[in-house]
C-alpha cells in the first residue's frame, strides 16, 4: 500500500469504500439529495453564495454532473469500490472538488459511524 501522502483521491475513495461499504449507499443518497436541493433552490443559493473558489453556477453544474453519474452507476458504485472511486474521484475535472466536499460534510453531519468520520478526516483532510 502507498503511504498516505502518495494516495490519490481515487485511491482514498477506493480505500474508504473498502473499509466502510455499508456507508456508501447512505453517502450516495445524501449527495443526490444535496444535488437536488441545489437545483430546486437555485435562487436562494445565488443570494447567499460565498465560496470564493467558484461561482454558484459552476458549483451547480458540478452537482448536476455528479448527480448524473450517481444515477447512471449507483448500483455498481455500491458494490464496487473501483467503480465508486473511478466515477466520482477519478475524473480529471472539477467534479472531484464537489464530491470531496460532500464526503467531508456527510461525515461531519450525517454519518453515525465514528470510525468512518475519523477515516474521512484522515484521508480527505490530509
Amino acid at each position: 500500500m502507498k503511504n498516505l501522502r502518495s494516495l490519490t483521491n481515487t485511491d482514498k475513495a477506493k480505500l474508504l469504500h473498502e473499509l466502510f461499504p455499508d456507508e456508501i449507499p447512505h453517502l450516495l443518497d445524501r449527495i443526490t439529495e444535496v444535488c437536488a436541493e441545489l437545483q430546486s433552490n437555485q435562487e436562494e443559493h445565488h443570494k447567499t453564495w460565498d465560496f470564493g473558489l467558484m461561482s454558484f453556477d459552476m458549483w451547480l453544474n458540478l452537482s448536476q454532473q455528479v448527480r448524473e453519474r450517481i444515477a447512471k452507476y449507483r448500483s455498481t458504485m455500491v458494490k464496487s469500490s473501483k467503480v465508486f472511486s473511478d466515477q466520482l474521484f477519478g475524473s480529471f475535472d472539477y467534479t472531484v472538488i464537489f464530491v470531496n466536499d460532500r464526503v467531508v460534510k456527510y461525515a461531519q453531519h450525517n454519518s453515525k459511524d465514528e470510525k468512518f468520520k475519523l477515516a474521512v478526516a484522515l484521508l480527505f483532510h490530509a
